[in-house]
């Protein structure tokens, strides 16, 4: 199964189509959204989860988008928990019901799945010219083979490994980052002794970023799309 992986959509429906058109030009079986495919309105900072507001205040309205999102395999987003956390039950039918139910974590293959706000990030040291990179507080990952998320907005692929004893309580780890170009295919190896942690990067922006995952083959692939249907 070859499966196209997008995160941190935002709601952006061109950078959808981006997507969604090349995924399909590469032979993608499936669809699968990590999460933040739509974007709350109301800030994080202005968040009462006492206080249900109506509707447009909370989120965009765009049928067609949501539509078209609620056919592909989801995985909820903090965007989407928000959403759901303002607003009365009633609001929330149709497509936007199935947007807003979607499980936190989802199997890919042999891949788990997540949006990724569901553990701490901080910003580490990387190589003179590399980009500020931020990583995960490896501890509060699931041991899991390979984990897949996105909420970071970052392309991100780390070789976690263990150096720890099983019975050492602060588990140390180390990550090696590899180097990612996009459109080279990744081979991995989900049976292996290692962790992979693979962030996808986010969709919303241009060039969209994406990843092909080939469950059958056991590799992986990022992708950036330029272009695509309006």
């Amino acid at each position: 199964m070859r499966y196209a992986v997008v995160a941190d959509l935002h709601g952006k429906r061109k950078a959808w189509r981006r997507v969604l058109d090349d995924a399909q030009r590469r032979g993608a079986d499936r669809i699968v959204c990590l999460g933040d495919y739509l974007d709350a309105k109301v800030p994080w900072r202005s968040h009462d989860s006492t206080t249900r507001r109506d509707l447009t205040d909370v989120v965009e309205s765009d049928p067609r988008l949501w539509r078209e999102l609620a056919g592909v395999d989801l995985v909820l987003g903090n965007q989407e928990w928000r959403i759901r956390d303002l607003l009365r039950d009633e609001q929330t039918a149709g497509d936007l019901d199935v947007l807003l139910a979607a499980p936190e974590t989802r199997m890919i293959g042999a891949a788990t799945a997540m949006h990724g706000h569901q553990f701490s990030w901080d910003h580490g040291p990387t190589r003179p010219g590399w980009p500020t990179v931020a990583y995960p507080r490896f501890a509060q990952l699931p041991d899991v083979p390979i984990l897949m998320v996105g909420h970071s907005h970052q392309v991100l692929l780390l070789d976690l490994l263990s150096l720890g004893e099983p019975a050492d309580p602060a588990g140390a780890v180390l990550a090696r980052r590899w180097p990612v170009t996009p459109g080279m295919a990744i081979p991995v190896d989900p049976g292996g002794a290692r962790r992979l942690l693979v962030n996808v990067g986010p969709a919303r922006g241009k060039p969209s970023c994406w990843l092909l995952y080939d469950d059958t083959a056991s590799e992986l692939t990022f992708h950036e799309a330029v272009s695509g249907r309006s």
